[in-house]
């Protein structure tokens, strides 16, 4: 099981003796990185700081670890202005892997693993991005984009307008629906955005022509027979 960014141990870990996994996500420049044996100096540097925060506190009669209850709600809120785990991970320079896990941590009342200090600190410390220009965009699955075109689709709205709405190119539009597995967040936020503004208008006060209208829900229809068709 991969290290976390807060696992920050000797830095003069033998790389024999912590193998690092073929999956791992721990990146040149955070202290875990050290522990699995990297002698790069941002690494042992990144180590040496993790250690002496962890000192600091000791000194201060601080627990060096804390319930992740108030990180994690701090994360969901990150997450919510458009950024993802990946992204919180590179502002805390924490392990994409730890940000999950601390993503999915229950409410509180609930017993689960206490987190170090020093990684609650760095999430909790991450400013808020504006909703629509997040600092570092990262990808998200396209489940829900896809079917929230699709629903727009039945409703009426050709791909043109909505990529006019959403200024990207109609083919995007087209990829996103049918078969591309992730895209950029701040789309798929703007994607939700614009399925609440139009799922229930009528495109034709919107100046679209009936048949075009037309051709959406039947282009829509034979994608849904078509679905349906596929081997389960």
């Amino acid at each position: 099981m991969p290290l976390t960014g807060e696992q920050s141990a000797s830095v003069a870990v033998p790389a024999a003796r912590r193998r690092r996994p073929r999956r791992s996500s721990v990146r040149h420049g955070q202290a875990s990185c050290a522990d699995y044996g990297c002698t790069r100096a941002e690494c042992r540097h990144a180590a040496l700081r993790a250690r002496r925060r962890r000192d600091q506190d000791r000194a201060r009669g601080l627990s060096t670890r804390v319930p992740p209850h108030a990180a994690a709600r701090w994360a969901v809120r990150l997450r919510e202005h458009g950024m993802s785990a990946q992204d919180i991970a590179d502002r805390a320079g924490l392990s994409v892997t730890l940000i999950r896990r601390v993503l999915r941590t229950p409410t509180q009342g609930t017993t689960v693993r206490d987190i170090a200090r020093t990684t609650a600190d760095a999430i909790l410390g991450i400013p808020l991005p504006h909703r629509r220009t997040p600092d570092a965009p990262g990808l998200t699955d396209s489940a829900e984009a896809s079917r929230l075109l699709a629903d727009l689709a039945r409703a009426g709205w050709p791909a043109t307008t909505l990529a006019l709405r959403l200024g990207v190119n109609a083919r995007t539009i087209a990829e996103v629906r049918d078969k591309r597995p992730r895209l950029h967040l701040d789309l798929a936020l703007r994607i939700r955005r614009l399925h609440r503004d139009l799922i229930g208008r009528d495109p034709a006060s919107y100046g679209i022509h009936p048949a075009d209208s037309a051709r959406s829900r039947a282009a829509a229809a034979r994608r849904t027979t078509a679905t349906a068709a596929l081997p389960g």
